[in-house]
């Protein structure tokens, strides 16, 4: 890839490689779970990393959180409350469903130009970060991606799950208000759509 950019990938980076004479380099990135085809992604860009470390209960050490953002001036300030947002997220799903699968790699974001959100092992692909899309797509890491459905006419398991982590999250860290009027809205949301309309809707902006 070109100089001056940065791949974000599933797994860990275990080395950076300079190709003589062709102004690239290259990286190498290892993932040691078992992982679903369709979970597998990298993406490349002119990125910044925003990363910190997690405490989370159940695991030994803190967990990596690395955020491969736009290298544009507004992208970490706007963002980065949101961002920030994912240690707590980490700790009170782990005290639910149990410590973070992958702690012993990573958890982070990647970001890709589309509206939602990809719970790619390891590092999620958003578009854009909002409260309960990061929440959504964080609780697929034990929902689809620590277990997996066997067949596509299941992924609705993978998707319930998930939203339902939206209104706990949201019950933990947004307080009783805000979970009541998500619970309204997606009531509605969903009594308001035929069934065919809602399925070409998943990972939209929440």
């Amino acid at each position: 890839m070109p100089l001056g950019t940065r791949a974000g990938a599933v797994g860990l980076l275990e080395g950076t490689d300079t190709l003589p004479l062709t102004q690239q380099v290259r990286l190498r990135w290892k993932s040691r779970y078992p992982i679903a085809y369709y979970l597998v992604a990298f993406a490349v860009a002119e990125y910044i990393d925003y990363s910190f470390y997690a405490p989370i209960p159940g695991a030994p050490q803190p967990v990596l959180v690395q955020n491969y953002l736009y290298n544009n001036p507004q992208t970490l300030p706007y963002f980065q409350d949101q961002i920030d947002t994912t240690a707590g997220l980490l700790r009170e799903f782990s005290r639910l469903y149990g410590p973070y699968p992958f702690w012993r790699e990573k958890y982070g974001h990647m970001m890709a130009p589309f509206s939602g959100g990809m719970e790619h092992q390891t590092m999620t692909t958003q578009g854009f970060f909002t409260f309960t899309l990061t929440a959504h797509e964080l609780a697929h890491q034990w929902f689809g991606d620590w277990v997996t459905c066997a067949s596509w006419q299941d992924i609705w398991l993978n998707e319930g799950f998930a939203s339902y982590s939206e209104y706990v999250a949201l019950q933990r860290l947004g307080g009783a208000a805000a979970a009541r009027s998500w619970l309204v809205n997606t009531h509605d949301d969903v009594v308001s759509n035929p069934p065919r309309q809602r399925m070409g809707s998943r990972h939209l902006e929440r």
